[in-house]
């Protein structure tokens, strides 16, 4: 024990350089969440709204309401709605035409907008259809009524009897509501998957550059076991006993270094609490790794590749197995994609990181063993 914790000891100290170049992890993650401010990143964009001289108030009331963290409606004149839009510090804008109320009692729906647009404007299908969602609300009422009458349903002398239950607002348990969730079953509201998008990110790209320190950490282990001093101690007591201390020097300034880092998330505590299956499965890999020299010997030419990897086979930004299916398997059981997973709650997966690891752990020992 007292030769494993001086082994263990020197080597964290022959590496306090080499952990330097991890402060860089925290620095680098809190610098990118700077650079994403929550206000500007969800502040609305601006949309005029040109109303006739008489008219249009029931419209306005409408989209008024509709108002929100994507756009804002701004009330105003034509001529300055063409200014705003050309200058950019509006996205668009909507003119209503000057006979806008006769035409809804026409039921004439035909051409009813103007929209105006600049080169940089973005938003303008989503206004389009907002838009026209509150004429919907408007002329429901008098389509309904052309139905029942066009239909035999109810005759012209009853129609005022009627026509108050067509203007009545449904209740939410008499509405078809529609909710949308994203394809793993999460609840699809835009902000919130864009925070977390950006946690998942920030926690996808920790997992990867942690990912590149253990392969380092195999190199390092690897070129440590072939030197004459670990040469004449193997047989005595064994590679995994001599390389556990150095590959625990190795992984706790990552564990430290990591969970600094993940402080910028919005969610740290399962992210931080998920880098320990995580480092234990790649640890027990790269002592697994440095015990084969042709296997650690070819991981420069390997780790290049391995942020590329690490981004495809992960749903970090897009889970390709959505639209390859033949990549399902290789992302849904990629340590990167388990550990988000138990980043987003799946303990589970997180379960699944340790036994791997444990098993790796293990293994090399058992094998020494069976061929002494």
């Amino acid at each position: 024990m007292n030769f494993s914790f001086t082994l263990f000891k020197t080597a964290l100290l022959s590496r306090w350089r080499a952990g330097l170049l991890l402060l860089l992890l925290p620095l680098t993650a809190f610098g990118a969440r700077a650079l994403l401010p929550p206000e500007e990143a969800s502040a609305p964009v601006q949309v005029g709204v040109v109303l006739p001289e008489e008219g249009g108030e029931a419209f306005w009331e409408r989209l008024e309401k509709r108002s929100g963290l994507v756009a804002a409606f701004r009330r105003s004149g034509l001529s300055r709605a063409e200014r705003e839009v050309a200058a950019g510090r509006w996205d668009c804008a909507l003119v209503l035409p000057e006979d806008f109320e006769d035409r809804l009692t026409r039921l004439e729906v035909d051409g009813l907008f103007t929209l105006v647009t600049g080169p940089g404007s973005a938003v303008y299908p989503m206004v389009r259809e907002t838009a026209s969602a509150c004429v919907a609300e408007l002329i429901s009422p008098g389509m309904a009524e052309e139905y029942l009458l066009d239909s035999g349903i109810v005759e012209a002398d009853r129609l005022e009897t009627v026509r108050p239950r067509l203007r009545q607002v449904l209740l939410d348990r008499d509405r078809v509501l529609v909710s949308m969730e994203t394809w793993d079953g999460r609840p699809l509201d835009p902000l919130v998957l864009a925070d977390s998008g950006v946690s998942g990110l920030l926690s996808g790209l920790t997992a990867i550059l942690l990912l590149i320190w253990a392969l380092l950490a195999a190199m390092d282990l690897g070129r440590w076991l072939d030197a004459p001093f670990a040469r004449r101690l193997r047989p005595l007591r064994g590679a995994s006993a001599l390389l556990l201390p150095r590959l625990g020097a190795a992984l706790v300034p990552a564990l430290c270094a990591g969970a600094l880092a993940l402080l910028a998330v919005d969610r740290p505590l399962p992210c931080i609490l998920s880098l320990v299956p995580y480092l234990l499965f790649w640890g027990a890999a790269a002592l697994a790794l440095a015990q084969c020299r042709p296997v650690w010997s070819a991981l420069p030419a390997v780790i290049p590749f391995v942020p590329v990897l690490g981004v495809i086979l992960s749903p970090m930004l897009l889970d390709l197995s959505l639209l390859f299916p033949a990549l399902g398997p290789a992302v849904r059981w990629n340590p990167v994609t388990l550990y988000l997973r138990a980043c987003g709650g799946s303990w589970s997966d997180a379960l699944l990181l340790a036994a791997a690891g444990a098993v790796l752990l293990v293994l090399p020992p058992l094998l020494e063993r069976k061929r002494a």
